[in-house]
């Protein structure tokens, strides 16, 4: 069996190793929030965690294109 970190594109297989090793079980996120927080935070983006543990991260426009449609991408934090 393939090492999951040898995966294509390797970028993200490797991101998605690295969050399946965070213990995320309901109502018990606190490291996979504070994982995500230093994510976003240390890609230079605004990142808000808000009073019941959403965490928003927030990319602007690529320049050029602020009158596009606006995307989300959404998922749960817990297993």
């Amino acid at each position: 069996m393939s090492d999951i970190k040898n995966l294509n594109p390797v970028e993200v297989w490797k991101h998605f190793h690295t969050l399946t090793q965070i213990p995320r079980i309901s109502k018990m996120e606190a490291e996979i929030i504070d994982y995500m927080k230093s994510f976003g935070k240390g890609l230079g983006l605004e990142t808000i965690v808000d009073d019941v543990g959403n965490v928003i991260i927030k990319k602007p426009a690529t320049p050029g294109m602020a009158d596009r449609k606006t995307v989300v991408l959404q998922g749960h934090l817990d297993s």
